[in-house]
């Protein structure tokens, strides 16, 4: 009897395994993937298991991976085919994921920095502070300055926009550009050194990491009290922009949705879930306008077709070259010539590091303005027109004009002839011994 109720017991734990929903929870950190499953997966696996899991019929449980951000690897594979369901990262790849697939971003993530807690990231333009030469936005023209990559909106996006709107454009007067992709490190020893003017990161990387040296760095367009959807950053920063989040399938239940967000909502610093993760907890959804925009400004999310859109890689060279526009008054100029501007003019590109050299070139100036131009062929249409018309006056008078020439070929032809008949009858007569006066005698 207790081996047959034992079978049973398994059976049941067999039907309700096989019954049994699971999500797929992708993460992205610039770590390496064990150390952001070890981050990670506490949060997203076991919480939202224990919290969320067992309230679904059948129950649900969460699986952790770690995602990378390139299109040609697992990132773009698992949710084009639906194997990935919420997704962690950081608001330039959550923007980018909600436009390409239509999610929807659930959660925003609240920071602790200092004493503060904000659901922002802070965007700082640092350059060397003995580099008098760069002390304003405007002074970049003719500069090297380094990016991260293409989805970060402190490293990439937000630093795009405030260039172009101090009229800084970066692929026409940037002297070179260069992408580190999450090599921070290496960026930030070549502004010390004096290889690089300028670089973009997060001001709390650069606490974090380099916090005593600070003092060597000079922050541009330094702006104090700047505050985040009602919420004031505690430090000085040149701008504000959303921080990681959760997005999630707009596949899934709605009821499953909310649930998820109310156990995020529950959470604070001191759970053992939140502590690998050093965050203060989770709030409602920051607004991603600012990164949306910035991912369609700068090139980032592409058309493809029928009313869909898609993102480029971040890492790679050509998506990035692709992703370049230039001012309508300049052209861009071919991949390999960019390049080749770099060596030409003695900035070479470090290994592992994506460069560019002033892509957008004025465009040649036209010999004749379009006014010009168009005044020419007005001219040349009327003229048409002109002949056109005069045309039938012209052969009728050209006719009449060879007819006339004709009858007075004929007449002079005509008087002549009677002025040669004139001239042989009268030389007939006189050798004759013919007169006028027929008949007479010539007096002599």
């Amino acid at each position: 009897a207790r081996y047959g109720a034992l079978v049973v017991l398994v059976e049941c734990f067999v039907m309700a395994r096989a019954t049994e929903t699971t999500y797929y929870v992708g993460g992205w950190q610039p770590l390496e993937a064990a150390a952001v499953t070890k981050m990670l997966a506490p949060l997203f696996q076991d919480y939202l298991t224990e919290a969320v899991g067992y309230q679904q019929n059948p129950p649900a449980k969460f699986v952790f991976q770690p995602v990378d951000l390139n299109i040609e690897t697992s990132s773009r594979t698992l949710f084009q085919s639906g194997n990935i369901h919420l997704f962690y990262s950081l608001s330039g790849a959550l923007a980018c994921k909600a436009a390409e697939f239509s999610w929807i971003i659930l959660a925003t993530q609240r920071n602790i920095f200092g004493t503060a807690i904000t659901g922002s990231d802070a965007m700082v333009v640092f350059s060397r502070l003995n580099n008098t030469a760069v002390t304003r936005i405007e002074d970049l023209v003719g500069k090297k300055a380094a990016f991260g990559f293409l989805l970060s909106a402190t490293t990439y996006l937000a630093g795009y926009q405030l260039l172009t709107s101090h009229g800084v454009h970066p692929y026409r007067d940037l002297a070179q550009v260069r992408f580190y992709g999450t090599n921070y490190e290496a960026y930030y020893k070549g502004i010390l050194s004096g290889e690089l003017d300028v670089g973009f990161a997060t001001s709390s990387w650069l606490v974090n990491n380099h916090g005593k040296e600070m003092s060597q760095l000079r922050i541009l367009d330094r702006k104090d009290h700047l505050s985040f959807e009602g919420q004031e950053y505690p430090s000085s920063a040149t701008m504000l922009v959303p921080t990681y989040g959760l997005a999630v399938s707009d596949k899934l239940p709605w009821r499953l949705k909310t649930q998820i967000l109310e156990a995020l909502a529950a959470l604070n610093a001191s759970h053992p879930a939140m502590k690998p993760m050093k965050i203060a907890g989770w709030g409602s959804t920051a607004s991603y306008a600012v990164s949306l925009t910035a991912l369609t400004t700068a090139g980032v999310i592409r058309d493809s077709g029928v009313g869909r859109k898609s993102c480029r890689d971040p890492y790679s060279r050509h998506d990035i070259w692709d992703s370049i526009s230039c001012p309508s008054d300049h052209y861009k100029v071919d991949y390999n010539l960019s390049l080749l501007q770099c060596d030409q003019g003695g900035q070479p590109c470090p290994a592992g590091v994506i460069c560019f050299c002033k892509p957008c070139q004025p465009k040649p100036q036209n010999i004749f303005r379009w006014e010009t131009v168009v005044g020419l062929c007005g001219a040349l249409y009327a003229s048409g027109l002109i002949y056109l018309a005069l045309g039938p006056l012209h052969r009728r008078l050209e006719s009449a004009s060879r007819r006339a020439y004709r009858s007075a070929d004929f007449l002079a032809g005509a008087g002549a002839a009677q002025e040669e008949d004139a001239a042989a009858d009268g030389g007939g007569r006189k050798l004759r011994g013919d007169s006028p006066h027929h008949g007479s005698r010539v007096p002599e």
